[in-house]
């Protein structure tokens, strides 16, 4: 007979968990733009989230999404201050 896991609401799954350590691992993979490999995942929790739409992804729970979607944005935030330091110096290079 096969075992049921009991899923706590108190912390989040692993797949959540896999994907949190992933974007720290592999921030380029999650670049701000419709190219990047997981652009199709991160717009159904952008729906989710963003939109209201609580169809979107209802095997989690709402914080999980939430979880995600902070990590995103907390990626996506470093990525832009690479960008514009970059434009900077570049900019500096051509004085």
């Amino acid at each position: 007979m096969t075992e049921k896991k009991v899923i706590s609401r108190n912390k989040p799954c692993e797949a959540v968990l896999l994907l949190m350590q992933r974007m720290d691992s592999h921030p380029e993979e999650f670049a701000l733009n419709s190219t990047s490999k997981w652009h199709s995942f991160l717009s159904v929790v952008k729906k989710r989230v963003v939109d209201g739409d609580k169809d979107a992804l209802l095997i989690l729970d709402d914080f999980e999404v939430e979880m995600v979607w902070n990590k995103f944005r907390v990626v996506g935030k470093h990525q832009l201050h690479s960008f514009v330091m970059k434009k900077i110096l570049e900019g500096a290079d051509e004085k």
